[in-house]
């Protein structure tokens, strides 16, 4: 009920505005004490397996069908072309009008799910939903308190948890996606915005409380912080910041101190040099590869680094510039093996954001542990059925250890999805009858 009323509410209020920009709005300003209401703040995961990094392989997209819908549509085409889109509608008119133009612009409408659940912005990089492997290798979402007075874009993570019937972990931490980058290795990248409460950060929050977020519900260890752009309009490390592999950065670069706005000159500088003095978290060092930012123009920070990978696909912001076809040349030298494809970003930039900034991945699911060679009784995969598989079954009982699919089968006599005394009195009956 409460997820209606925000609704009705907040398209009331939507009717008839222009797109909300990826910053604050000045309206929005005065309604900071608004963040994280209506949100289900949980414990976090008993275990973690492991947080999947930028890079990782993605089963899909999901993008938020809110307004840019030319790039949208260029950005699923090809999302479609081999993997899932998934596009969020408000409703069902929005669907219908949303399948239209996809399918008039040649999409592979079979890759295509839609969502009818409705949200404020397209900006869902930076409120959707972000993800776990749990040690039955299923997927859970992790949904962080989104830095804007934006209810349904908040409420989104939830209501896909719901929808897909998956476990839903909701962190007390405000923060925005696109200022975090994993490095799946123990490492996240984040700008110092999170502590600016101008930008509807919580003005409380300590190193020692996000260090202890990251740890206890992404199993993350290390939180790297860096500077912040100043004049992009949000702060977000995604602006200038790249994670391509376990052990390589991309850092912006500006030509001269008067291309970048402020400061931005020398933060870009710093920022590489710190990066390119710490280790992942192998222990192994980062290599930093420095990228062109075009010149501050016209209060707009361009950038070619705010891009995103989906599988072998790399979609590149590019503005007509001269630079473009460099820097696309510099994505192929970097990424051998991958599709470098550009994608004119000149409308959304001036919103503050970019490719990156519009898209959320759904990460592949785990390879499943195939238990063709085990047997039931046979707990400890040996080929014969004797008293040790009738100790391991205790243990699993006694102590209520985690256990690997495959051996949950084997010791799961009666197959009702658990492992019991009963099991192991059906166990020692096969055993007496052998």
């Amino acid at each position: 009920m409460k997820y209606l009323i925000i609704s009705i509410l907040t398209i009331a209020f939507v009717l008839g505005q222009d797109p909300l920009p990826r910053s604050l709005t000045s309206e929005e300003k005065t309604r900071l004490h608004e963040i994280g209401t209506n949100r289900t703040i949980t414990d976090p995961p008993d275990s973690i397996v492991y947080a999947p990094a930028e890079f990782d392989s993605v089963a899909g997209i999901i993008f938020a069908w809110e307004s840019y819908y030319d790039l949208l549509t260029d950005l699923i085409k090809e999302v479609a072309e081999f993997d899932t889109a998934w596009v969020v509608v408000d409703n069902s008119s929005d669907e219908s009008s949303a399948e239209n133009t996809l399918s008039s612009a040649g999409v592979n409408m079979d890759h295509v799910i839609f969502q009818q659940i409705p949200t404020n912005s397209v900006w869902i990089r930076d409120y959707g939903p972000w993800w776990i492997y749990q040690p039955d290798g299923s997927r859970a979402i992790l949904d962080l308190d989104y830095n804007r007075p934006r209810p349904l874009d908040d409420a989104y993570p939830e209501n896909l948890a719901a929808e897909w019937n998956i476990d839903y972990y909701g962190l007390g931490l405000v923060e925005a996606g696109g200022n975090m980058l994993l490095d799946g290795t123990g490492n996240v990248f984040i700008s110092d915005v999170i502590f600016d409460a101008s930008q509807g950060f919580d003005p409380n929050l300590t190193q020692d409380q996000l260090d202890e977020y990251f740890l206890d519900y992404y199993g993350v260890e290390n939180v790297i912080i860096t500077d912040h752009l100043e004049y992009d309009g949000t702060g977000h490390i995604d602006m200038f910041v790249k994670v391509i592999n376990d052990t390589t950065v991309i850092v912006g670069e500006y030509e001269t101190p008067s291309a970048g706005a402020g400061n931005n000159y020398n933060i870009c500088n710093n920022v590489a040099a710190q990066i390119a003095g710490l280790t992942n978290g192998n222990g192994r060092p980062y290599t930093v590869i420095r990228m062109l930012m075009p010149p501050y123009s016209g209060g707009v920070t361009y950038t070619y680094i705010n891009s995103l990978f989906a599988n072998k696909k790399v979609f590149v912001p590019i503005y007509g510039f001269s630079t473009d076809a460099d820097v696309l040349a510099q994505y192929e030298q970097i990424m051998p093996g991958y599709e470098i494809i550009g994608l004119d970003c000149n409308q959304i930039i001036t919103a503050n954001g970019a490719i990156h900034c519009i898209a959320m991945k759904v990460p592949a699911m785990l390879p499943q542990e195939t238990c063709e060679q085990w047997a039931v009784g046979d707990v400890n995969a040996d080929n014969v059925i004797d008293i040790f598989d009738v100790l391991t079954a205790v243990d699993i009982v006694l102590t209520s250890i985690e256990t690997t699919p495959c051996v949950q089968f084997a010791a799961d006599m009666n197959e009702d999805g658990d492992v019991t005394f009963y099991d192991i009195i059906l166990l020692l009956n096969i055993i007496m009858d052998l």
